[in-house]
């Protein structure tokens, strides 16, 4: 990688910073595409290596990539129904348990200490693929974790308690009486029970130790010369790191103060050498916050840009939050460097509220300000993103004075009017052995959603939801009151107020342009099923039917009343069982499309294989949840695209997968 235009750092050696950034840009594709990724890597930078350094650097990629391909490996699966260890780390209901045996997540209501010797009995079960455009994926993360399995607790015995400075820690936090200065305690020392939003996202990054190892060199810088200071943070940074066992964070923060002590080494050198360490270390975390982030701001530092450096960073900054978290808090993008700081003032008044409780005042003031001001910038939707980094870098091109303004107001625009969502879409939502389906129309003029899940799929709702920006639903509508269908119906109405719930639909339901049509009004039956709503809809040029549970029967009583029933898009009913989806009905509605959702390995054998074979003698393709994951049809006054999770891709009408 040669001098980029607008760098003014000179580069030595730049093969080898090449094939660092080659490769955390492979690890961050996903993973059927790290070893080629890794290996075209290699061929490229030995290819613009000079022929005087190719062999060295061929010896040395050959040894990177022996210790990558160790450290890729899963952990194996161990199966087992009783297991001793100790407890590594604790977050809301589950632990990490360290045995003879493996590395287990252990699932539990009952939590113990850091560093307890425990004894469980449960079911040991490996790890699910969540195939999620937004969702947590728990395989990924039991990867990162080399975790072997998770156990589900039907017993756990404390043996011994921990006697290790963090779990003297953890049992100091839990004896204080205050619920809020306790999570708050828990949160900023500990790390416990975080999730990967708003300001969890700068702690998980481990900036809050950064900014107090600053501060703490810049008093230390008063009264000793550079050289003690230097060793000083060294030796904070490494206390720390033992005091907690280690954390990620923590492991690059005390690289990087070894590496100040080399001082004949080229920045570019040290920067290349400490973040290859981190790589080598544990490359599964390269496609985490706690790597990208602070490598990517290391990087901007390296190579500071001579024009707009403020819109650079604000650009790499929006992009990353978009990439990594579906979604850009403003707020942190503008406001990144007080928020830190602001964070670590809060570490320093818990660790000093152990002490003296009014630090725990001081910093419940401070955080709950702080969540304030994140939230009052709300969230913006990821998607689309490009095309804020496109405004900001055009408004770096204006005069200064006015580049603000002129950027301010186009962001409003672009969020007020829905721009970043400028077309009408569906989306299939994997919630397992149920039913949930999002539909939007264009401009965001109209969010709804159908059917909620189970209350274990939950997570995956929620997350498709955040990640599509609704902060608020236009209409939730329930098909039927099957547990799999609105099991949660209560948490959706308490956090996303919806305008309206519609549980009977008997007239035609008219929301922001789209009418929706139910073809079971007034049932029969007082049974579940076949008082299940069958939704008709009609969006851009695509007709779609959504059959809920209905049976063969109400199947047969629509096409007895509507006889050239058409639709090009179904969702089959009853998640392809065999009652549901007769022959007449699929050779009646000649769809281009079947859509389905059912859970992997169900007991119930959705979609059923008569089900499939009706299907395949009608010539009607099938995507289901249980294989594609996530499954989202975009409609364009072109045409219309259909995604699925598992990168499957289609034009409604001609799979070209």
């Amino acid at each position: 990688m040669g001098c980029a235009e607008g760098f003014h750092l000179p580069m030595n050696h730049p093969e080898a910073l090449r094939w660092l950034l080659c490769a955390v840009i492979s690890l961050c594709l996903p993973e059927a595409f790290w070893g080629v990724g890794l290996l075209f890597s290699a061929v490229f930078v030995l290819i613009g290596t000079p022929r005087s350094r190719r062999l060295f650097m061929t010896l040395r990629i050959l040894a990177i990539l022996a210790i990558l391909s160790i450290q890729l490996q899963p952990a194996p699966f161990v199966s087992g129904s009783r297991f001793s260890g100790t407890v590594v780390s604790v977050s809301a209901g589950s632990f990490v348990l360290q045995s003879e045996q493996g590395r287990f997540q252990v699932i539990s209501k009952a939590l113990p200490d850091l560093d307890d010797q425990v004894q469980v009995e449960g079911i040991s079960q490996a790890f699910d693929e969540n195939d999620s455009f937004y969702g947590f994926d728990a395989k990924a993360w039991s990867l990162r974790e080399r975790l072997n399995g998770r156990i589900y607790v039907d017993t756990l015995e404390i043996g011994r308690q921990g006697k290790t400075p963090r779990a003297f820690l953890q049992r100091r936090i839990a004896a204080i009486s205050d619920p809020l200065q306790r999570a708050l305690a828990n949160k900023f020392i500990l790390g416990v029970n975080e999730r990967e939003t708003g300001l969890a996202i700068l702690l998980r990054c481990g900036f809050q130790y950064s900014v107090i190892l600053g501060g703490f060199a810049t008093i230390c810088g008063w009264f000793w010369k550079p050289r003690t200071v230097r060793w000083m943070r060294l030796g904070t940074a490494l206390g720390i790191a033992v005091i907690l066992h280690f954390p990620y964070p923590l492991i690059r923060l005390s690289l990087n103060e070894g590496f100040r002590f080399l001082s004949s080494v080229d920045r570019i050198e040290k920067f290349e050498m400490k973040w290859t360490l981190l790589l080598l270390l544990a490359p599964r975390r390269v496609a985490t916050a706690a790597f990208l982030l602070p490598f990517a701001f290391a990087l901007c530092a390296l190579f500071p840009f001579r024009q707009s450096p403020r819109i650079s960073r604000f650009n790499l900054s929006w992009c990353l939050q978009s990439g990594l978290f579906h979604s850009v808090s403003p707020v942190m993008v503008l406001g990144m460097q007080p928020l830190r700081w602001g964070l670590g003032l809060c570490t320093l008044g818990c660790l000093g509220g152990l002490i003296w409780p009014p630090g725990f005042t001081f910093s419940t003031v401070l955080a709950g300000f702080l969540d304030r001001l994140v939230q009052l910038g709300g969230v913006l939707p990821g998607k689309l993103s490009w095309i804020v980094v496109v405004l900001a870098s055009l408004t770096g091109l204006l005069i200064k004075r006015h580049r603000a303004i002129v950027f301010s107001v186009l962001l409003i625009l672009w969020t007020v009017f829905g721009w970043w969502h400028p077309w009408a879409s569906l989306t299939l939502i994997d919630v397992g052995q149920g039913d949930s389906l999002l539909l939007r129309l264009p401009y965001n003029q109209g969010n709804i959603l159908i059917d909620t899940g189970k209350p274990a799929a939950w997570d995956q709702v929620e997350a498709m939801l955040e990640g599509e920006g609704i902060r608020r639903l236009d209409a939730l509508i329930l098909t039927h009151q099957d547990e799999d269908h609105s099991g949660n119906k209560e948490v959706l109405i308490e956090r996303y107020h919806p305008s309206s719930v519609v549980e009977e639909l008997n007239e035609p339901l008219t929301i922001g342009g789209l009418t929706l049509f139910n073809l079971n009004a007034d049932p029969d039956s007082d049974e579940s099923n076949e008082n299940s709503l069958v939704l008709l809809l009609r969006m851009n040029d695509l007709t779609m039917l959504l059959s809920g549970d209905a049976p063969v029967e109400v199947e047969q009583k629509i096409l007895n009343q509507i006889p050239g029933l058409r639709a090009d898009v179904i969702k089959l009913g009853h998640h392809g069982s065999q009652t549901s989806s007769c022959l007449r009905w699929l050779k009646t509605l000649q769809p281009k499309l079947a859509l389905n959702s059912s859970g992997r390995g169900n007991s119930y054998g959705h979609p059923h294989p008569d089900v499939v074979r009706r299907l395949q003698d009608c010539r009607i393709p099938l995507l289901d949840t249980q294989q594609e994951g996530d499954i989202h049809i975009v409609m364009t006054p072109i045409c219309n695209f259909l995604f699925t999770a598992r990168r499957g891709f289609a034009i409604i009408g001609e799979v070209i997968r």
